[in-house]
């Protein structure tokens, strides 16, 4: 199911508002021009919010998923805009924790542990590895499938091995990483 198809869009255009309670009050706007500029105003500001508060959700994706809404919402054609997204700087190349895994000579349940020991991910109450804070320096967390957005994957930048590497030289994690 798509992230938004759970908002009430004219219940908070009607409230004037576009952003999420806590979140950084976007600049002042002028009063919409139509309701179709209001809706896709609001596709934007709820990607923009999303992207700053769940953690890995780059702002290029966010884009992307709002291009899909708004195109579903309005049958406008969001291609011309879908084609500036893939002009952008492509993000270096990322694996998953089994690929990082297979590099060090780990299982990817050892590698999911040291991952974990050195504070770069965590299991959440759903027992699901997510992101800390300063994982996200070294991955993101991507949908694993474009249509649901309830299960992430943690793909690595491959530079995480180098702070694994130090890490095991540092204490006693020595097992295919030393």
């Amino acid at each position: 199911m798509h992230p938004l198809a759970h908002f009430n869009f004219e219940a908070h255009r009607k409230a004037g508002s576009h952003t999420a309670s806590g979140a950084p009050s976007p600049q002042p706007r002028l009063a919409p021009v139509s309701p179709l500029q209001d809706l896709v105003l609001a596709h934007l500001e709820v990607a923009r919010t999303l992207a700053s508060f769940i953690p890995g959700l780059t702002p290029e994706l966010a884009a992307a998923h709002a291009l899909d809404a708004i195109h579903t919402d309005t049958g406008l054609t969001m291609e011309p805009h879908r084609r500036g997204l893939s002009a952008a700087p492509k993000p270096p190349a990322r694996i998953t924790a089994a690929q990082l895994g297979q590099k060090a000579g780990l299982s990817v349940h050892t590698m999911n542990l040291r991952l974990e020991a050195c504070g770069l991910q965590r299991r959440n109450e759903h027992e699901e590895w997510e992101l800390t804070d300063a994982g996200q320096d070294y991955a993101e967390a991507v949908p694993r499938s474009l249509q649901d957005h309830s299960a992430y994957q943690l793909l690595w930048r491959p530079e995480v091995l180098g702070v694994l590497e130090d890490a095991a030289r540092s204490s006693s994690m020595t097992v295919g990483l030393g």
